[in-house]
């Protein structure tokens, strides 16, 4: 984890680097498909989200507290809005565009005064910060 300065601007800048943001969402997905079949799961999608611990930290929940059909519900909600076709799986394409939402999401809320922030390293608002780190370094 580190402390890290962003803003709207740098996270739109990382969707609009196309190579960079591709690379990005490739290697992630690639990472989180533990069967290696080209496609997420349930199970493989719910594990990360579990692992980023995302209903504590997004929702302010601590998920001790809710019950485990509380839990699966919360889990299957975030699963379909990945699953866009329905299928019970989420394919490359789907993954990339709703990792693009979601961080639109964040950019639209951040605005475009810069805040400090905690980021978890690997996580793509880390991505993006280090990104127009290196891209600051090479101008």
């Amino acid at each position: 984890m580190s402390v890290e300065i962003l803003d709207a601007s740098t996270i739109c800048n990382f969707l609009n680097d196309s190579d960079f943001f591709t690379k990005s969402i490739k290697e992630s997905f690639t990472a989180i498909d533990s069967n290696h079949d080209g496609l997420l799961s349930y199970t493989e999608l719910a594990s990360e989200l579990k692992k980023l611990r995302v209903i504590e930290t997004h929702f302010g929940i601590d998920d001790a507290v809710l019950s485990s059909d509380d839990l699966r519900q919360l889990y299957e909600g975030m699963f379909a809005q990945f699953d866009h076709d329905g299928n019970g799986l989420v394919d490359l394409e789907e993954y990339k565009s709703e990792i693009r939402e979601l961080m639109l999401a964040i950019a639209n809320g951040l605005g475009f005064m810069p805040i400090q922030m905690v980021l978890e390293e690997g996580s793509f608002l880390k991505l993006a910060v280090e990104r127009e780190l290196t891209t600051i370094v090479s101008v």
